[in-house]
């Protein structure tokens, strides 16, 4: 059984692993924050395009993969990357799990130790709050002005954890991506294209079902599985 790779490892914690200058007081970070918390307060599910880049920064190398991703509240959410290395991650509130069919794999995990709220999308499935879990400053916008760039700082130290970045529509507080740079200095990030909210997801996208032969690997305190 071959171990995850460090492309692989990289879309786990990008999946569980998740706002130029502007003049100072120009833009109210809080007010931001505020109105970014609320959209999604005011979001029970959503699908989207994704795409994915992963720097690798010891082989100086970029790959990207492209997808689709569903959320749903509580605790649900299912990414699914189609090209490149075909992935599926699934998570219905209580189990994390991570497929790779070409390597004939699965990763099973506890949801809540391996998507916690230091993560900078995780407020999309209701695990925590920005204002609660982030130290938020600006990070500047986008060339185009659609965008702000969050930075986010996790109130629990976490040395896991590198560099946070959430991206925002400056429009109407939609997320349109985040930036994860961890110590080592990977640099994954994440796109959403043709956000659709409240669309009525049904409980059955967020069920996995285990393949035949392929290999499980479960986690420390996954349900099932060793404490």
């Amino acid at each position: 059984m071959r171990p995850l790779s460090r492309r692989a490892l990289g879309a786990f914690a990008a999946a569980v692993a998740f706002v130029v200058a502007v003049p100072a007081g120009a833009v109210d970070v809080d007010d931001v924050v505020r109105r970014v918390q609320e959209r999604y307060d005011a979001t029970e599910d959503f699908v989207a395009d994704v795409t994915q880049e992963m720097k690798v920064a010891s082989l100086d190398k970029s790959m990207t993969s492209r997808g689709t991703v569903a959320f749903k509240k509580p605790g649900r959410m299912r990414w699914e990357f189609t090209e490149e290395e075909r992935q599926i991650i699934v998570a219905d509130g209580e189990t994390l799990w991570f497929y790779r069919p070409e390597e004939q794999q699965v990763f099973k995990a506890a949801f809540d130790r391996a998507f916690r709220s230091t993560t900078p999308i995780s407020f999309l499935t209701g695990v925590g709050e920005i204002g609660d879990d982030f130290v938020v400053s600006l990070d500047g916008e986008s060339d185009d002005g659609e965008l702000y760039y969050l930075k986010m700082v996790p109130k629990r130290a976490d040395p896991d954890v590198g560099q946070l970045r959430l991206f925002v529509a400056q429009e109407n507080g939609d997320i349109r991506g985040a930036e994860v740079r961890d110590p080592l200095g990977n640099v994954s990030t994440l796109r959403f294209r043709d956000v659709r909210r409240n669309v009525g997801l049904g409980e059955d996208q967020f069920v996995f079902e285990i393949p035949e032969d392929v290999d499980i690997i479960t986690a420390p305190g996954a349900p099932g599985g060793e404490p």
